[in-house]
């Protein structure tokens, strides 16, 4: 008899929104309601086939949703849920703490050098419709403009939304480097209530004009020393964070021969904030 039927979606949504899979929360839930069970019932109550039982149920013991009582036929915990969050919990700090440590200790060994030997090599023989694509996901977007604004020796040019312009305010460590430096930053956008105090904490660090009393559209353009090139492809605001795109590409042509004069234009043609 399979019980998981009856459970609330929203309750096995809720465990694969943590991680877990299609048959850990199915016998998860199935052990939440016999509190002890072996293997073959799990099966037969789950709907998971008796052949990955076993493999699943090592998975939760090992995530902390389960305890495995070494008896004739195993039989098996289920853990109060509360607590088996916390033990989740604690396993992922632990392993990424363990994860960041090990991409510290690459980044500063000599490996790190022959990696980037690697990328470089051939390089400037690849074609820049080769070096660009569509990033998809606000996270990954921002992601991206943190990477090339650490590569940045000369000037940001950035053509954003009211949306843009708050999202910009994540960067700033970033900015204020760049300005430190000798970069020059300029950002044109719209402004409005929403976007005066991230103007306000912006205007330490670049040169901002208003671009909402002109006829110029709004949309997203950002150029890095005319060498890289994000424009946006979707409308920011109509857009859910994940589905989010931007266009990016590695191309001179692109970014200061074509994308350049544009934002050059709209720069003249915007006001500047004092």
């Amino acid at each position: 008899m399979v019980i998981i039927q009856s459970i609330p979606r929203r309750i096995l949504e809720a465990l694969k929104g943590i991680g877990l899979n299609l048959y850990e929360r199915n016998i998860y839930v199935a052990l939440l309601l016999k509190k002890v069970s072996t293997a073959s019932e799990l099966s037969s109550l789950s709907g998971v086939p008796r052949a990955r039982t076993y493999d699943v149920l090592d998975s939760l013991e090992k995530k902390g949703f389960v305890i495995i009582q070494h008896s004739t036929p195993f039989k098996y915990v289920a853990v109060e849920p509360s607590e088996a969050f916390d033990r989740l919990k604690e396993m992922i700090l632990s392993e990424a703490k363990a994860a960041v440590k090990s991409l510290d200790e690459l980044k500063k060994s000599k490996l790190m050098i022959e990696l980037d030997d690697l990328y470089k090599k051939d390089l400037e023989i690849m074609l820049p419709s080769e070096l660009s694509g569509v990033i998809k996901s606000a996270d990954k977007i921002s992601l991206h403009i943190r990477s090339l604004l650490k590569k940045t020796q000369n000037y940001v040019n950035i053509l954003t939304t009211e949306k843009g312009l708050i999202d910009l305010t994540q960067h700033v460590r970033n900015l204020n480097k760049l300005n430190k430096s000798g970069v020059e930053i300029k950002i044109i956008a719209p402004v409005s209530k929403r976007t005066k105090e991230g103007i306000s904490e912006l205007l330490s660090y670049a040169k901002i004009k208003d671009l909402s009393k002109t006829r110029s559209p709004y949309g997203r353009l950002h150029i890095y020393d005319g060498k890289h090139a994000i424009v946006g492809l979707l409308d920011d605001e109509k857009v859910e964070p994940t589905q989010d795109m931007v266009f990016w590409t590695n191309s001179e042509h692109v970014a200061g021969e074509v994308m350049l004069p544009i934002f050059n234009t709209l720069w003249d043609q915007a006001k500047m904030i004092k």
